[in-house]
């Protein structure tokens, strides 16, 4: 084998172990090249959804497909294994990578001069020859840089990890909350088209009898007023219908393309006897569902690699100020004659201005900052926890309450429909008596959706994955 087809083979295999991430990186480039193009295609391609029947559990499983949050955080933590895979090639030869220490280059060239020349006698024909060169170094050892910042990276890739968990938890909360929401705005959007209704009819009993010489023309009047007032709290109901839907939508990461609220949920009103449970009810105290969390909620165990990974920091720095030792070897050709040669080398920083022992405080100062991080998770997680489960137990309480006045409310307004249909209650009575039964079943409704939004709350918080138990209630909300 000749010395050019030698060269030509290592420049070969050099070429060949760039083609596969070159190619990666230009499919890449070519996906997402349109995206940062600012003319905007006017056909769009998104299909419409349609969630009329969908379960909270279908409605999370979407929005952890679709929202760019979490699509950031599962590059996020790609980019971290890269970072440690890529730390390898530092590894000194006496570690647990040494096949991935070698450093090797090679050049080649050809370089013609001419003879020495005077004035008087120039020659300016040129002569020179072909030169080729490889060379190999390898880091013998370096005292623990790379353990150090192989551990660090090791400990960020795990924070990468987790975060990506994290960011789940609080996906799968954020629609929970948003679909709480939209079905309570619904089911008061319902409470209000009855509370009209209501009103309604009884501004047509007035008028009749008005009509019947058994009312006076106050009476009609102030039905009409409450019947506007009945009609604007229709239109208040509707437009938060509306906001709550958007939000929703956002909660799921689909855009407008993809379908407003009202076209993928449906427009009806959720009817007023009826809500929507989606979590089983939990009985964990503060106590145990801190003890628990500490130890298992991704936000702590974040803050605790961070720490970590800020501690191995500070044995980079340390060590950064011992010295390196390295070998180097190389193979040089100058048409005709070879060369090889070999040597070991060390290095010892002496002055640098203080430079690597200011690096050692600011290493400490970020691990203490690391604590002082994972202190501030745990006061946030103690706090959190508090105000979820003290939130699920008023929950149980307001339904109670709440489902009592809906009683009492209905068996008012019955009496009271009676009474004033004889003449022996006043309009006044009665618009009380519709006020109260509207009221009443509205502070049911929010208080059932305030206890789903308590415990999606409190898995968020303890960093499970979610039980689901969906179903209809009817009737007593218990």
């Amino acid at each position: 084998m000749t010395r050019i087809q030698t060269a030509s083979l290592i420049l070969g295999a050099a070429f060949l172990s760039g083609c596969g991430a070159v190619h990666r990186a230009r499919v890449a480039q070519y996906a997402l090249a349109p995206r940062g193009e600012d003319a905007a295609s006017a056909a769009s391609s998104a299909t419409k959804l349609d969630f009329r029947n969908a379960s909270l559990s279908e409605l999370v499983e979407f929005a952890l497909t679709n929202r760019p949050s979490v699509a950031a955080k599962a590059i996020a933590v790609r980019d971290a294994r890269l970072a440690l895979k890529a730390l390898a090639a530092d590894a000194p030869v006496l570690s647990g990578t040494p096949w991935k220490a070698l450093s090797a280059s090679v050049s080649g060239g050809h370089a013609e001069t001419t003879d020495a020349m005077t004035p008087h006698a120039a020659n300016w024909s040129t002569h020179g020859n072909a030169s080729a060169a490889i060379s190999i170094d390898l880091l013998l050892w370096d005292f623990g840089r790379y353990g150090a910042q192989a551990s660090a990276q090791a400990e960020t890739v795990v924070a990468a990890e987790l975060s990506l968990e994290l960011e789940a938890q609080r996906v799968c909360r954020e629609v929970a909350t948003a679909w709480f929401d939209y079905l309570e705005m619904r089911a008061l959007l319902g409470v209000a088209l009855t509370n009209r209704h209501q009103y309604a009819e009884h501004l047509s009993r007035a008028e009749e009898r008005m009509k019947a010489g058994e009312a006076n023309r106050l009476d009609v009047l102030k039905a009409r007023l409450d019947l506007a007032n009945a009609m604007q709290s229709v239109v208040t109901a509707s437009n938060r219908v509306d906001t709550t839907g958007a939000t929703l939508m956002q909660a799921l990461g689909a855009d407008a393309s993809r379908g407003t609220s009202d076209e993928v949920f449906g427009e009806d009103p959720l009817g007023v006897d009826s809500v929507r449970r989606a979590f089983a009810k939990t009985t964990m105290s503060v106590d145990e569902a801190f003890a628990f969390a500490k130890t298992n909620a991704p936000a702590m165990r974040v803050a605790r690699a961070r720490l970590r990974a800020a501690s191995h920091s500070v044995d980079y720095a340390i060590a950064d100020l011992l010295p390196t030792v390295s070998a180097s070897t190389a193979f040089s050709w100058s048409d005709p004659f070879w060369y090889w040669k070999w040597g070991f080398s060390a290095a010892q920083s002496i002055l640098q201005g203080g430079r690597k022992v200011t690096a050692i405080d600011r290493a400490v100062a970020a691990m203490e900052s690391a604590a002082v991080g994972v202190d501030e998770a745990e006061q946030r997680l103690s706090v959190d926890l508090e105000t979820a489960i003290a939130n699920r137990d008023n929950s149980v309480q307001a339904v109670a309450s709440a489902v009592a006045s809906v009683r009492s409310a209905r068996e008012n307004l019955d009496t009271v429909r009676e009474q004033f249909a004889v003449g022996s209650a006043s309009r006044v009575e009665l618009s009380e008596a519709i006020a109260a039964d509207s009221q009443a079943r509205g502070d049911c409704i929010s208080a059932f959706y305030d206890g789903q939004r308590a415990e999606a709350a409190i898995f968020d918080v303890l960093g499970l994955p979610p039980v689901f138990e969906e179903e209809l209630v009817k009737g007593d909300l218990k």
